[in-house]
């Protein structure tokens, strides 16, 4: 549908590290107007430096570019576009943006190969579009099989931070429906862009494959922030169930994982085309401490139950700190919203100190959601929704005078639609 030209693979039977050779990261902007791509000169043009952006080699492709004291190589391409009306991959457009893109036949692409920093990768690559295509109706990630609003794209690419990891990849959920089975198969794209492998799951059912869909999309978002992935059989500590157990994973290669599931199993060997058998590992985890001496692994699936159970999975640093500045860049939205909405729940993560005889290092914090009480200029008022762990006296519905800097990550939360700093675009008046 949208792709241009094929990314090299790796040979499977060389898979043993998480860690693979990187593919091109291939992106493609459909304009609102047509005529704007069709100059390729005028196109070049455009690619002028800025504060955050220096370019080399501009005359002719491919072209360099200098992005936080990282020089890449990129290219342009034009993309012959198509696309249904009834494609998954537009429904994170508005109806005009859905319109121009049903009507297009050309869109024009930049391929770029990341560097070692996924995010700033990434976000290099929209920037780059939106450069040279400011008035695109949508993005699609070919790596990805997704679309992303111009909306989105503007206010991304004109941002100081990266977006979440997770726009960088996609989850696809697999059931036969003409077998009638409850088997449902659940793997990532977009991965191997960051030098990963993809990520899937077996065995999920249609009761519980939104439950380890979110698991796998946790998963998936540790590891681009992380910028590389286990080893096969390697154990990583992912987060704890709410019953108190590790969620400890790691992964197998799919060819050897079908003997854990039933031979018909949705994903199984005769589901599997070249795109879906090389670079993927099939998740699982060590459910005791002495499985992982023992090499014993047990299938992510059977955890099902527990992980649907406000599972906690851990975030990295960079990754808070990440939230926190976004944020914080938007926090302005936040008191929009609040005039503009009169019927809403707004929640807001702060990030507290830990008591002194805790013994968290100085720049650690418990981070933990209140509700809006009431938002002024100065500052707001929040009560607590859950306990504390490591700060005596913050308990459920304790109310706290809070600051605007000290957010880290906000939701306003509507009877048809819930808004984050991260998806606030859709707020945006086209």
């Amino acid at each position: 549908m949208f792709l241009f030209g094929k990314s090299k693979r790796n040979d499977p039977k060389a898979l043993r590290s998480g860690t693979v050779e990187r593919v091109s990261s291939r992106m493609f902007a459909v304009p609102s107007d047509p005529a704007t791509i069709l100059n390729h000169a005028e196109l070049r043009k455009k690619l002028q430096d800025t504060d955050e952006l220096t370019f080399g080699q501009a005359v002719e492709a491919p072209f360099t570019v200098t992005y936080k004291g990282i020089e890449y190589v990129f290219d342009t391409a034009d993309v012959e576009f198509g696309v249904e009306e009834d494609d998954p991959a537009i429904g994170a457009l508005s109806e005009a943006e859905r319109g121009i893109v049903l009507h297009a036949d050309h869109a024009l692409g930049v391929e770029v190969m990341f560097a070692d920093n996924n995010m700033d990768s990434y976000h290099l690559q929209i920037k780059l579009l939106h450069m040279l295509v400011p008035d695109m109706a949508a993005l699609f990630d070919s790596n990805a099989y997704r679309a992303h609003s111009g909306r989105w794209v503007r206010m991304t690419a004109t941002s100081k931070v990266a977006p979440s990891p997770d726009y960088m990849f996609t989850i696809h959920a697999v059931n036969d429906n003409e077998e009638g089975t409850d088997s449902v198969w659940l793997h990532t794209h977009g991965l191997t862009r960051c030098g990963t492998i993809e990520l899937e799951i077996l065995g999920a059912s249609l009761n519980n494959w939104r439950d380890l869909g979110n698991t796998l999309n946790q998963i998936a978002h540790r590891l681009v922030g992380d910028n590389r992935f286990i080893d096969e059989m390697e154990p990583k500590l992912m987060g704890r169930t709410s019953d108190g157990r590790d969620i400890v994973v790691t992964w197998q290669r799919s060819e050897w994982s079908f003997k854990d599931f039933p031979k018909k199993i949705v994903g199984g060997p005769s589901d599997r085309n070249e795109e879906h058998s090389l670079n993927m590992g099939v998740i699982y985890l060590y459910v005791k401490e002495e499985d992982q001496l023992d090499g014993k692994i047990t299938p992510i699936n059977q955890w099902a139950d527990a992980l649907s159970e406000n599972a906690i999975f851990f975030k990295t640093t960079s990754e808070t700190q990440r939230m926190r500045a976004l944020a914080q860049e938007r926090v302005n939205w936040l008191r929009v919203l609040d005039r503009e909405l009169p019927e809403k729940d707004i929640i807001i993560k702060i990030g507290l100190k830990p008591d002194p005889e805790q013994g968290f290092d100085d720049d650690q914090f418990e981070y933990i959601w209140f509700r809006a009480d009431e938002l002024r200029e100065d500052g707001f008022t929040a009560t607590l929704t859950q306990d504390a762990f490591y700060v005596n006296g913050m308990v459920e519905g304790v109310q706290r005078e809070c600051r605007y800097d000290e957010i880290v990550d906000w939701r306003v939360i509507t009877e048809d639609d819930s808004y984050s700093p991260d998806n606030i675009y859709k707020y945006v008046k086209e």
